[in-house]
């Protein structure tokens, strides 16, 4: 799921997405972008913490789901620039990346005593 997942997300910072509407809100970009990187950022506590062969504590769990969710979102910024002719890093997505993942974390703590459990 944590595998298929990056690959959705990858494929969506990297490809050339045609929308047939011409209709745009300003900064719902950054509020797709929050919402992304904070499933993101569950999705792979998940693996961490529930996975048999990659159980972790829950700290580390989040942990490592955050960090890993702040490179891979810096690394989809960074290969916008380097692969595309169509998609440009800005340092905004990569703001409202983090804020996604501090939520994600903010909410895993705040279930924390449901997901130990």
């Amino acid at each position: 799921m944590a595998l298929i997942y990056s690959g959705l997300i990858g494929w969506l910072s990297l490809a050339k997405i045609f929308i047939p509407v011409d209709f745009e809100v300003k900064g719902s970009d950054k509020v797709g972008h929050l919402l992304a990187y904070l499933v993101f950022t569950i999705v792979w506590f998940s693996f961490f913490f529930y996975s048999k062969k990659q159980q972790k504590k829950f700290s580390v769990s989040w942990i490592w789901a955050a960090g890993l969710s702040f490179v891979f979102g810096v690394l989809m910024e960074i290969l916008q620039a380097v692969l595309t002719s169509y998609r440009s890093p800005e340092w905004n997505d990569i703001l409202a990346n983090t804020s996604g993942i501090v939520f994600a974390v903010f909410i895993l703590k705040l279930f924390k005593n449901k997901l130990i459990s």
